[in-house]
């Protein structure tokens, strides 16, 4: 019989590459209207009006929205797991919490038993074995309500769970909390970085 975490983390999936084909087939069917002459009038809500109808929602608020952790997810997998081993190699190795706020580390929480004081390169590596497994969680609060003020303030509410085991050595496993604007910067930064990197050569 399966435990309650395994429960969530497979619910957790199943929303996860559901809502990724959500917002792929959205994506598809928005761009289709951008090029098609006929549609190029119409309002973007007209658009996703249109394609809830096509999906055969009933327009409510429970109807699927294309920002969601699918798509947050897929961003989150080529930031970090198709990164090419290499480029972990430019990550620094300052400790996270001495790190620069541009790395977005300032608010994460952590329980690294085997390394206390993990560096930026340990902590993204780990966040990224954590990926490989599927062991990712995402903490909506359910009272959440945009501020209007901070464009970014919905991204700082939101909180994102990796765990990961070492199977060679019991014990060692690394847990991390942090914000989807925390690790979405940390995600830019490294871009930025391996960018310059591949465009110089």
């Amino acid at each position: 019989m399966e435990n309650d975490n395994d429960l969530i983390q497979e619910k957790m999936a199943m929303d996860i590459v559901t809502g990724s084909l959500y917002s792929l087939n959205f994506l598809r069917n928005i761009t289709t209207a951008i090029f098609d002459p006929n549609k190029k009038s119409l309002k973007l809500e007209e658009i996703y009006e249109q394609w809830l109808k096509m999906r055969g929602f009933p327009q409510s608020y429970k109807t699927p929205i294309p920002y969601n952790p699918g798509s947050i997810t897929g961003y989150i997998y080529c930031g970090i797991l198709l990164a090419k081993e290499k480029w972990f190699n430019l990550l620094p190795e300052d400790k996270i919490d001495e790190a620069s706020p541009d790395w977005g580390f300032s608010s994460a929480t952590y329980s690294s038993p085997e390394e206390p004081s993990p560096t930026i390169k340990y902590a993204i590596r780990r966040i990224r074995n954590a990926l490989g497994h599927g062991k990712i969680l995402f903490n909506v609060p359910s009272d959440i309500q945009r501020n209007k003020n901070d464009k970014d303030d919905f991204e700082k509410k939101v909180t994102l769970k990796f765990h990961d085991e070492n199977p060679k050595k019991p014990g060692d496993t690394f847990d991390i909390e942090i914000s989807l604007f925390g690790l979405a910067t940390a995600i830019k930064k490294f871009h930025n970085i391996a960018y310059t990197y591949v465009t110089t050569k």
